[in-house]
């Protein structure tokens, strides 16, 4: 009868070995997760890779449409129209990039330092080439994200609390304090909301998702999409007046009631007293 084996022991040093292996592994795992992290981050608009064709109209339009004011670097020049600064493009997101372009701001057709409402120039393929060879050419970090479907109800919610005192109950815009316009925003699509909760341009604030949730942005689209499929009134079509615009409203409504009631009460009475006047006769009437 043969004797059992004897069970094999690690020494001291073999099990060193093995966690330090262990631990090189999970370095290299972490290491490898921050690169793919990283070109993740910096991969350009969309998530796809431009073309070649892409890659050069990108570069044309840039050269065309943008490098006068914003160098060829992306490094920020003078406006010649006007002498000011104009801000560099190569520190900032790809996702700032694409908004300017999404709502006008961006090339501009007169003063580039005016933030009201102008007709977008940029769009479509000619965008996503255009982001795409600027996120390559600057390394610019981020990318383009789709918001999730939402919940009209909690977005009214997640709405008034952020959003309403500047762009209106409704989304359609006006006048915010110290003069800031703030746009209408029932025409712009869900990545341009989500942009620009994010990104918080120009007077904006910009909300982290501790803030806001991905979700939120999600439920504040949808509540935008209800408002504008049941925009309007029967009166005129009114869907809102913004807080000055609605000041001014009230004030004059309230010179024409005084001016009406004033009008009214200097008129003669409208009800002639039908009672006969009083006769001059101190004996009374003749029997």
């Amino acid at each position: 009868m043969h004797p059992l084996p004897r069970p094999r022991t690690r020494t001291p040093r073999a099990a060193a070995g093995e966690r330090s292996r262990n631990r090189a592994w999970l370095g290299w795992a972490f290491v490898l997760a921050g690169a793919v992290a990283l070109l993740v981050g910096r991969a350009p608009a969309q998530g796809q890779e431009l073309t070649e064709a892409e890659r050069a109209r990108g570069e044309t339009i840039y050269q065309q449409q943008c490098l006068q004011c914003h160098g060829g670097a992306g490094e920020g020049a003078v406006v010649p129209q006007s002498g000011r600064e104009a801000p560099p493009v190569n520190d900032v997101g790809v996702a700032y990039v694409d908004l300017v372009l999404r709502t006008g701001r961006m090339p501009p057709p007169g003063d580039p330092f005016d933030n009201r409402a102008r007709r977008v120039q940029v769009e479509g393929e000619d965008r996503r080439a255009l982001v795409g060879w600027m996120a390559e050419a600057f390394e610019l970090e981020g990318e383009i994200s789709v918001p999730p479907e939402g919940n009209a109800a909690e977005g009214l919610q997640v709405y008034n609390d952020n959003c309403a005192h500047c762009h209106g109950n409704t989304g359609a815009g006006g006048v915010a304090g110290a003069g800031a316009w703030t746009p209408a925003l029932l025409g712009y699509d869900p990545v341009t909301i989500a942009e620009a909760t994010r990104v918080g341009p120009f007077e904006m604030p910009r909300f982290s998702e501790d803030q806001i949730t991905e979700q939120q942005v999600g439920d504040v689209v949808a509540y935008l999409a209800e408002v504008r499929e049941h925009r309007g009134t029967p009166v005129f079509g009114l869907v809102e007046l913004n807080p000055v615009y609605a000041s001014a409203f009230v004030a004059l409504l309230a010179v024409a009631m005084m001016f009406s009631i004033m009008w009214i009460g200097g008129r003669p009475s409208w009800f002639p007293d039908r009672t006969p006047p009083p006769t001059d006769d101190p004996e009374g009437p003749q029997t």
